[in-house]
């Protein structure tokens, strides 16, 4: 077995067995001009101290990848009652990402027969992103619900800061803990069908009673394609 030198000397003819000179192992090799050289042997320790291995990294896979796009450029997202469905996309090839829920990949094919109340619809990359960079995740959920979701009758009441004197009726009363206790997120609806949300540690209304609410518009959002109403110090009118 040819002994180890260093590889500018890799492939050439050893002329002699490996020898020591003052402590070190050296051996002869024949140049390509035809003369012989004395060069350094190496231990197979010595070989790997000098010559480190190279290791390849591999480029990070972009989101467009990560989340299914692929090369074919788009992924299919389900519209209808997924949740209702849920143990069928458990058992299917389909993931669940947050900015859209359940979606099937490019690559993949799609299961069949589908639950009757569930619509595939088709996600371009180029729909989300911008020189192939996905926006931020809040921008890119107002366009998924823009697709999943048909959009509402609620409209934005008054403008922020305003004080709203109405009667509402509550759909949902969601209770959550937190560092301040329990907490209240409240989902209503007044005469027009224009939706409120309110967020409360103090009390917990009941769902499909009709409260007499006074308060303040905090702000105004979209969930769902919806337009939602968000109150801020209210209070309860006794009739």
């Amino acid at each position: 077995m040819p002994a180890l030198v260093a590889k500018s000397y890799e492939g050439l003819e050893q002329l002699t067995e490996p020898y020591q000179v003052n402590g070190r192992m050296y051996v002869q090799v024949r140049m390509k001009n035809g003369s012989a050289k004395q060069v350094r042997a190496y231990s197979e320790a010595e070989y790997a101290k000098y010559n480190p291995e190279v290791k390849i990294i591999q480029p990070a896979r972009s989101k467009r990848y990560i989340l299914g796009f692929g090369e074919a450029g788009f992924i299919w997202l389900f519209k209808g009652q997924t949740y209702e469905n849920i143990d069928w996309f458990r058992l299917s090839p389909c993931r669940y990402a947050r900015p859209w829920g359940w979606f099937l990949a490019s690559d993949k094919e799609m299961p069949s027969p589908l639950p009757a109340n569930i619509t595939p619809i088709k996600l371009e990359w180029e729909a989300v992103s911008k020189d192939d960079v996905m926006y931020p995740e809040d921008q890119v959920v107002q366009i998924v619900d823009k697709i999943l979701y048909d959009p509402g009758t609620s409209t934005y009441v008054g403008e922020v800061g305003d004080h709203i004197d109405k009667m509402l009726t509550c759909d949902k009363a969601h209770v959550s803990t937190s560092a301040y206790g329990l907490s209240t997120f409240h989902v209503l609806h007044d005469e027009e069908g224009n939706i409120y949300t309110w967020s409360t540690n103090s009390r917990s209304l009941e769902v499909g009673e009709t409260y007499h609410i006074r308060g303040t518009i905090k702000g105004h959002n979209t969930y769902r394609n919806k337009a939602q109403n968000e109150l801020t110090r209210c209070r309860l009118v006794k009739e």
